[in-house]
């Protein structure tokens, strides 16, 4: 399994999680939990993960992000997607739980 997360601050306060890898059931709690920790830590305005080095994500795995896309949402913070491969925006936008990311 290939998969990392990290994290870094904007000038604008965003804060920018960076995904490498696979995003599936056994890493989106890792990816989640990144975000939840920003979010709590941070009260950025934004936080925008970067999908470009993804080279996978699973439904299950857009679910959990959407549950804690909404979760950051309720404590004030925008959760935006940005950078996808053609092939992650497509199960993306066949989700139907994110529009087209970083638009």
């Amino acid at each position: 399994m290939n998969f990392s997360v990290g994290s870094s601050i904007e000038h604008s306060a965003a804060v920018v999680v960076t995904v490498r890898g696979t995003v599936e059931h056994a890493t989106i709690a890792a990816l989640c939990d990144t975000i939840n920790h920003v979010v709590d830590q941070h009260r950025p305005p934004f936080v925008y993960v970067d999908l470009q080095y993804v080279t996978y994500i699973d439904t299950t795995a857009v679910g959990a992000l959407d549950a804690c896309r909404r979760s950051a949402a309720n404590g004030g913070t925008s959760v935006v997607l940005r950078n996808a491969s053609a092939a992650v925006d497509r199960t993306l936008q066949l989700s139907g739980m994110f529009g087209r990311p970083g638009a």
